[in-house]
């Protein structure tokens, strides 16, 4: 779900395309789009309404998050993950980033549930995803270590 801050860096420092974003009404921030290159389109099969967001506050890219086909659990689940800049971090930017997206994907999507995988050790992904509403059901083995593998049912509130 939360990748290293390398990640986030890497992948928010990117120049790609932006189109549609889910909609916030009193959002500080703004969410868009990203449309990843084709090679990552096509290896996640993913359809047109999931994939990417960049989150911009004041034009600079403050963090990412993305919906997609599930990597590490069935494929046919649907998983969330986020990262928001270090610097930005405890300002509250994530949560509202995230709930945008979940909105987006309970409401606007109609999904049943969204799945999140958080790397065993970080405690403060694990914490913020009991914030947002995310049970957490299991663990599973990722990649060097164990993830905790958490569910956040359309019917919780937002």
């Amino acid at each position: 779900m939360s990748g290293g801050s390398s990640d986030c860096a890497r992948v928010t420092r990117s120049e790609s395309a932006t189109t549609s974003h889910p909609p916030h009404d009193r959002a500080r921030i703004r969410t868009t789009r990203q449309l990843a290159p084709a090679s990552r389109q096509q290896a996640i099969a993913a359809p047109p309404e999931l994939g990417y967001w960049t989150w911009l506050l004041d034009g600079e890219v403050v963090g990412l998050g993305h919906l997609q086909p599930a990597r590490d659990l069935p494929a046919e689940l649907i998983e969330t993950g986020w990262c928001v800049r270090p610097d930005l971090w405890r300002q509250g930017l994530a949560t509202e980033a995230i709930r945008s997206l979940l909105d987006y994907a309970l409401s606007d999507l109609r999904l049943p549930a969204v799945w999140a995988l958080v790397d065993s050790e970080n405690a403060p992904s694990i914490r913020f995803a009991h914030r947002l509403g995310f049970l957490s059901v299991g663990e599973r083995p990722l990649d060097e270590g164990t993830a905790q593998v958490f569910v956040r049912p359309a019917d919780s509130p937002l």
